[in-house]
């Protein structure tokens, strides 16, 4: 049976629309909130005298339990991967998230400028760097540090650290820790308000300690939490600039935790494919005749994040295949051992990511080598020979960095 929204029903069965709503938000297992969001009527701010809430319908039932089984799967998967294969995976996904929560707040981001601030970062160079610290934040996903939120102000030392020389000075903050001033979010396609947001900045705190009350607590699956608080985060709209990429990373960071650090990396990506269903599913929300009735929104970004999985288990599966292959390849070849202890790594490293940007230089594949039997001088001299043999091409020089040629990858799915 399907879930109309309340406005549907305002609709198409007027009669019944006020009892239909009492009955969602006072049934049996519904999650009521203290979180009251913003409504819109039309073009206009309509109230706030409705707590968000969602209804656990069916849907949400079997997809969170699907989605708690397919983070199992990929941790299984993701810990069958040889190391640097492991790692270059993770990077990929970085990478994706990171372009994909710029890219939605239109901000242009390629793979050399992330492969270049992270690079950056793991030599604690000091530059300046174009979206540095975002990919700082990012970085910080791999971690396993919990995120721990109880204060105004954590919240805005997370913005600070992830929009940290990002900010055009037009946007900068002039509250106490927020804006003090109304903001509203305009459709760039028909020019219509889609959302005003709270404008005092008393009233941003007041919801903000709310957002910060239900996310601390333990009484709600988790998945309806995370769900449900980036929904009301991205409607107090605390900040002129950078609100997505700050809601989008505490979201990720708390998926990354609760499931798998891929399944919590993917759902930028996946909004950014279907940014309409996204905006529809918050405008939807925030629309007057639904009463806050988050259902579909939760329902939403449980899509999301079950599309983004099951992407990511079709790669890791295919990727695995294709490395058993290349392994027995090297196994059966001529090459040395030398040889074939190289070239597992940097098939490894190539295997797993879209684009050379990302790959292993040199001294990071040597270093890789450095408490083997094999001499820095032996495997500086085997790489050389694999470039004369043509089984290697040098693809930079600063750093130095050498790529298998594309004639060797010949695995094919027929």
């Amino acid at each position: 049976m399907e879930y109309k929204s309340l406005k549907k029903i305002y609709y198409s069965e007027r009669s019944i629309y006020e009892k239909e709503y009492l009955q969602r938000i006072n049934g049996y297992g519904t999650t009521k909130t203290t979180m009251f969001p913003y409504l819109m009527k039309k073009e206009e701010f309509a109230t706030n005298e409705y707590p968000l809430f969602v209804v656990p319908i069916m849907e949400i039932q079997l997809l969170s339990q699907k989605i708690i089984e397919l983070s199992s799967t990929i941790t299984d998967l993701a810990n069958d991967l040889p190391d640097v294969a492991h790692q270059q995976f993770y990077n990929e996904q970085l990478f994706n998230a990171i372009i994909s929560t710029n890219e939605i707040e239109g901000i242009g981001t390629t793979r050399k400028d992330v492969a270049v601030a992270i690079e950056a970062l793991n030599k604690d160079k000091k530059e300046k760097l174009k979206h540095k610290s975002t990919v700082r934040m990012y970085l910080d996903i791999l971690s396993e540090d919990y995120l721990n939120i109880t204060e105004l102000t954590h919240i805005r030392e997370i913005y600070n650290a992830l929009t940290s020389g990002e900010i055009e000075d037009d946007d900068e903050l002039d509250g106490e820790l927020f804006r003090k001033n109304y903001v509203s979010i305009v459709n760039n396609r028909n020019g219509k308000i889609e959302y005003i947001a709270p404008g005092k900045e008393e009233t941003i705190k007041e919801m903000l300690l709310s957002w910060i009350n239900f996310i601390n607590i333990e009484n709600v699956p988790f998945l309806i939490k995370a769900s449900l608080a980036h929904y009301f985060f991205e409607n107090i709209h605390p900040f002129y600039d950078g609100n997505g990429r700050t809601g989008r990373y505490i979201l990720s960071k708390y998926l990354s935790r609760k499931l798998d650090k891929f399944s919590g990396l993917i759902i930028s990506k996946k909004i950014n494919e279907d940014k309409n269903k996204y905006y529809k599913a918050f405008s939807d929300t925030g629309n007057i005749l639904n009463k806050a009735d988050g259902t579909q929104f939760v329902h939403t970004i449980l899509s999301f994040i079950i599309k983004g999985q099951y992407e990511i288990i079709n790669t890791l599966s295919e990727k695995q295949e294709m490395l058993y292959y290349y392994h027995q390849k090297l196994q059966d070849s001529s090459f040395t051992d030398i040889e074939a202890t190289i070239l597992f790594l940097l098939i490894q490293s190539q295997l797993f990511v879209s684009d050379f940007e990302a790959s292993i230089n040199d001294n990071e594949l040597l270093n890789l080598l450095q408490h083997t039997e094999y001499s820095q001088r032996s495997l500086k001299q085997t790489i050389k020979d694999l470039e004369n043999k043509k089984i290697l091409i040098k693809v930079a020089k600063r750093p130095l960095k050498h790529a298998i040629v594309e004639e060797f990858f010949d695995y094919s799915t027929k």
